[in-house]
């Protein structure tokens, strides 16, 4: 069977390890949705939930070190939950809503690759690879799932976003699209990442 062309952003593969509770601060230039990976956004807002640390909503993740893992759940300012965060939304004028987010350096996700260019060939198994997004993070309206991928054209054996773990068991890795377990290489609570400069 061939693989499947359907974006679904970064879903916690096997066991979830860790969780955390994000801000996201009022009027972001970003959406946010379900599975998109997110950065650290490096400050701490004070919120109906306490100081919570941010996340950066000025930009797409794309190729930046400083991620923390893949959205859980989103809520709006009121916890409630809902299924994104729009750009612009205003919530309480301090938060926009908040995420939860998978943050555990050692978690693995699963993604497929967006096969532009190239697809992910066997020989780049252990190799590094950036994230891909459409422009400001824009998901699926409907389902509130992000449409984040692995940018294939960026397979290298230098520091890139994530790393290759393996092809999905049931995907063929010769063909487009198919879809890969990775782990977070640049991630803000790693051992070689430096703080954020404020």
């Amino acid at each position: 069977m061939a693989n499947l062309d359907r974006p679904f952003g970064f879903e916690v593969w096997d066991e979830l390890i860790r969780s955390n509770l994000y801000a996201v601060v009022t009027l972001p230039t970003i959406g946010i949705y379900h599975n998109d990976i997110v950065r650290h956004g490096g400050a701490h807002l004070s919120t109906k939930k306490g100081y919570l640390p941010i996340i950066e909503d000025s930009a797409v993740p794309d190729g930046h070190p400083g991620l923390l893992g893949s959205v859980l759940a989103i809520f709006d300012e009121d916890m409630d939950p809902v299924s994104r965060i729009i750009p612009d939304e205003a919530g309480d004028d301090v938060v926009a809503g908040y995420v939860m987010v998978a943050d555990s350096p050692d978690q693995f996700f699963v993604v497929q690759e967006d096969s532009v260019a190239n697809a992910i060939t066997l020989t780049e198994g252990g190799q590094n690879v950036d994230l891909i997004s459409v422009a400001i993070c824009a998901g699926n309206a409907t389902t509130g799932i992000s449409t984040q991928e692995l940018d294939s054209s960026t397979t290298v054996n230098t520091v890139l976003q994530l790393k290759i773990v393996r092809p999905h068991p049931e995907d063929t890795p010769t063909e487009d699209h198919c879809r890969y377990i990775v782990q977070i290489n640049e991630h803000y609570y790693g051992d070689t990442i430096a703080g954020i400069a404020d």
